[in-house]
């Protein structure tokens, strides 16, 4: 667990680093768009560091399967 919140920790400190100045000159849209791509990315890292079998992307893209089936299905001309 140690190692995985060393590795965790690294590769965000290293991605704030470069990021918190292009975040200063950014406006207030951008950063908002940036705190939505980081919250997954925390919630992920939390995932990876605990090892707990919590909801993980694959898990989100499984609700999304059977109505684009559904979707793919009305739309194919093939299956009429």
């Amino acid at each position: 667990m140690y190692g995985k919140l060393a590795c965790f920790l690294l590769l965000a400190c290293a991605m704030l680093i470069h990021d918190i100045p292009k975040c200063k000159q950014a406006t207030r849209h951008d950063r908002l768009a940036y705190i939505l791509i980081l919250a997954p990315l925390l919630y992920l890292g939390i995932v990876f560091i605990w090892g707990k079998s919590w909801p993980n992307l694959d898990t989100l893209f499984n609700l999304f399967a059977p109505p684009a089936r559904q979707i793919v299905r009305w739309l194919d001309p093939a299956s009429t």
